[in-house]
């Protein structure tokens, strides 16, 4: 149980893997005990920061589902939580290579955590968000499939739980919420520059760990399947290897296979290859690709997935228009530990005075390959590339050369290769620049008649060649065997192997986090000196209760402690806002310039009117959690931004609320709280308490009862409704707002603008949506039966309007035109 201040809270037992792994990092093979998910999210963790819960979440980015893993994290030292987002490689993830911290979200009074409960899909999305992080959407799955993991709901009411205990304990010491420190968090925001402080001093935690890794290569000349063991190929070495990258080419080079680009991996040559392999280990398929002829199948040791934290397959056609697939590449990219592979296998163009075509090809591969992650890597960005396959290279047969003759020699071969078009192409520069191949000690591997190791003996009489190679590119790379397999008759091409020892980085776990640590703080430093920074007196402004139509000030004063002149504005926000605040505030000054050892008061006034009242109420009732009026952001030029919480709670009033939702008040709004009338706001039922809002009522009476003296009252200046102009307005506000039976507080002018006012806040036009249809009746039954269809709340004012209207004009306190010109706006008309 974790302690929440003062509320017991069960901590997760993430997921453990069943699987008993051999420690292959520091090559003692040693067994180790595999962590939990738990423990490995911990571990990308200060000792003074605590994983308290884990929960299982998932984004979609493009059409693509990316885990997530959300951990609630608590700073013993700084007393505080935060909501940590983590990427994950796979799930259950092997180690904590596999997590790479993504988001932080301070649990402040800024943070929200949404679960929209509308619709069977959406049921399973939710929302985090904070003044420092935009709205990030997550979605979760309903069953949960880690054992032990916390549910939605569980994990939902944990992190709420842990923001309220902070925000609200005594025992935590705090009065003031603004003395709540994050700082901690920003060791995790501070992602760039610590990435690269870490890569310089990579040297001081990483190791290089020996990987045995075995390519192969075969053009099985349209076999769509081989009956015959294929040992000799797949396990010509005495060790097992670490690492199998096993290449076929003419799978199928059927005409449907190329016109439909087939790219289904083949499963019966992919279990021939797990039946073929070293059988001194337990190996699995990790990877396989394939575009139509080609594909490449990447199989590694059983023990050795913990270690791999990244595996993309990506393939690129050539050939015909490029695009046909009957020629091009296949390749696998990998994260081994730290260490970044790539294999590739091709199928360049054929014959043999196509050496310009098979140039194109690869360069057209190199260009054009490029994998779907994050960094959007190309072959090039990898520290070890091996490139496999059937170039289709030939011998460049000089004048005079007696091919028949060489043939029959013993070791001809070292004759054939000062002829061979890759070695020849490579010196010059025009493919394969940095790569590197191994001697050959073996016949040429093409072409041979199928079933015999005799070289073609047909009419077309082909001169053998070297099409078949393995080349690499990289450092730390040493090739141990180089060979072809000539008891392999199958196909018109020998199968080709090499086998490699290749050095990879290694993160040395220990040494690493005191170094990361050490990072972070050098990091942290470096920024303090560096940016000009303000000290803010107080990073919430609260207003208090807060009125319709009544202007309050608040101030704070910002000081410059840099020894630098320092200059700062409020932040314009983006689309729909547009302005560095909400319409309800203004702020002054916007911008200014602080001297060294200077300060400066700043003046936030709020005032709810007729211009802001609307959007105010929509965000209120949009707002999932904790309402604030705005978060301003103040910004330091060349330095942090600032996050200013302006708070307070609106008292509601009549103004700005719907006709349907005064209908289903059963009190005066005096007594109702800002999230009381927000349900009521959100409360989208039929029924309703009253016929019609008592408000308008007592307006209405009150009018009809002065006669004549209402003549004047409705006047054009009423229309203008930028702010109240009556001076008895507040007092009218709150004679509506408690329903109140003292005699009203203001003039027959003050009541008239009070009710044009209600009809211009209303949420909807008194008529919307019928308004249209309604003036363009001919008769009024035709017209009555449209308003029939209104609400009964607007129906029921429209009618007392009416009534109350035409006893007016009829006694001639106003004209006809003059109450068209004032109330059909006001109605939703848009002309009279």
């Amino acid at each position: 149980m974790t302690s929440l201040g003062g509320a017991k809270i069960p901590t997760i037992s993430a997921t453990i893997s069943t699987i008993s792994l051999t420690s292959i990092m520091d090559g003692l093979g040693v067994e180790e005990k595999p962590l939990n998910t738990l423990q490995m999210v911990q571990q990308k963790f200060k000792d003074n920061e605590n994983v308290l819960s884990i929960f299982e979440a998932y984004q979609i980015v493009g059409q693509e589902h990316t885990s997530r893993i959300l951990a609630l994290v608590v700073s013993v030292a700084g007393g505080t939580y935060a909501v940590f987002s983590l990427t994950v490689a796979r799930l259950p993830p092997r180690s904590n290579a596999d997590l790479s911290i993504e988001k932080v979200f301070a649990l402040n009074e800024t943070f929200e955590m949404g679960n929209d409960k509308k619709g069977s899909i959406s049921q399973l999305q939710f929302t985090l968000k904070t003044a420092e992080e935009p709205v990030v959407k997550f979605y979760y799955y309903p069953v949960i499939s880690a054992e032990g993991a916390s549910d939605f709901d569980t994990f939902h009411a944990q992190v709420i739980s842990a923001k309220m205990s902070m925000l609200h304990t005594p025992s935590l010491g705090i009065n003031d919420v603004t003395a709540l420190n994050f700082s901690w968090i920003n060791d995790y925001r501070q992602i760039g520059e610590v990435k690269q402080e870490l890569k310089r001093r990579e040297n001081e935690y990483i190791k290089l760990n020996d990987f045995t890794i075995y390519c192969a290569t075969w053009n099985v000349n349209n076999k769509s399947y081989c009956d015959s063991p294929l040992h000799l190929w797949l396990a010509a070495c005495d060790a097992p290897p670490d690492i199998y990258a096993i290449a076929l080419q003419e799978l199928d080079t059927s005409a449907k296979a190329i016109t439909f680009s087939e790219n289904r991996p083949d499963a019966l040559w992919i279990n021939k290859m797990l039946e073929s392999v070293h059988n001194k280990a337990d190996y699995e398929e990790l990877a396989s690709v394939r575009l139509v002829g080609m594909m490449l199948t990447i199989i590694i040791k059983r023990e050795l997935r913990r270690y791999i934290a990244r595996c993309r397959v990506k393939s690129i056609a050539r050939g015909v228009f490029n695009a046909l697939g009957n020629k091009g590449g296949v390749a696998v990219s990998i994260q081994l530990n730290e260490g970044n592979l790539c294999f590739v296998n091709s199928h360049l163009a054929a014959h043999l005075a196509f050496v310009e075509v098979r140039n194109e090809d690869y360069w057209g591969i190199v260009k054009g390959l490029v994998f779907d992650d994050d960094l959007r890597r190309t072959i090039n960005d990898h520290d070890h590339i091996f490139w496999i396959g059937d170039l289709n290279y030939r011998i460049e047969e000089p004048p005079g050369f007696q091919f028949p003759n060489a043939r029959g020699a013993h070791n001809y071969h070292d004759l054939l290769l000062q002829f061979d078009q890759l070695g020849q192409e490579m010196r010059k520069g025009n493919c394969f620049e940095g790569y590197t191949e191994g001697p050959i000690t073996f016949r040429p591997t093409y072409k041979y008649d199928p079933g015999t190791d005799n070289y073609d003996s047909s009419e077309k009489q082909r001169a053998p060649a070297y099409c078949d190679r393995i080349l690499w590119k990289g450092s730390n790379i040493e090739q141990l065997t180089y060979n072809s397999v000539m008891e392999i008759r199958q196909s018109d091409h020998k199968p080709v192997y090499a086998l490699f020892r290749v050095k990879v980085k290694t993160k040395d776990d220990k040494r690493f986090k005191k170094i990361h640590e050490e990072v972070l703080k050098l990091v942290d430093k470096r920024e303090n000196e560096n940016q000009p920074q303000i000290n803010v007196e107080k990073t919430v402004i609260d207003f208090g209760l807060v009125r319709f139509n009544e202007l309050i000030c608040r101030e704070f004063t910002v000081s410059n402690s840099c020894p630098i002149p320092v200059e700062f504005m409020f932040k314009i926000k983006d689309a729909p806002l547009n302005d560095i605040c909400e319409k309800w505030l203004q702020i002054e000054p916007r911008t200014e310039r602080l001297m060294i050892d200077s300060s400066k008061a700043i003046r936030v006034k709020l005032l709810i009117d007729c211009n802001s009242v609307t959007g105010l109420l929509q965000k209120i009732r949009a707002t999932n959690w904790k309402f604030d009026f705005d978060i301003l952001i103040l910004h330091v030029k060349n330095g942090p931004d600032i996050f200013l919480t302006v708070t307070g709670e609106y008292k509601p009033s009549c103004f700005g609320l719907s006709i349907e939702t005064l209908c289903r008040t059963d009190r005066p709004l005096c007594e109702y709280s800002q999230a009381e009338i927000k349900r009521l706001m959100n409360d989208e039922s039929p029924e309703f308490r009253v016929t019609m809002p008592r408000e308008f009522f007592l307006l209405i009476d009150y009018l009809h009862k002065q006669g004549a003296s209402v003549e004047s009252a409705f006047t054009l200046s009423s229309l203008e409704f930028k702010q109240a102009k009556n001076a008895d307005f507040n007092a009218i506000r709150d004679w509506l707002d408690s329903w109140s039976n003292e005699e009203f507080p203001g003039s027959p002018s003050g009541a008239a603008e009070a009710l044009l006012m209600l009809l211009h806040l209303s949420e909807t036009p008194l008529l919307d949506p019928l308004v249209e249809d309604i003036l363009n009746t001919q008769t009024t039954a035709e017209a009555m039966e449209l308003i029939s269809l209104l609400s009964s709340p607007k129906r029921n004012v429209f009618v007392h309007l009416c009534m109350f209207l035409r006893e007016g004009i009829e006694r001639k306190y106003y004209n006809l035109m003059h109450v068209g010109k004032y109330f059909a706006p006001l109605y939703g008309a848009k002309a009279l």
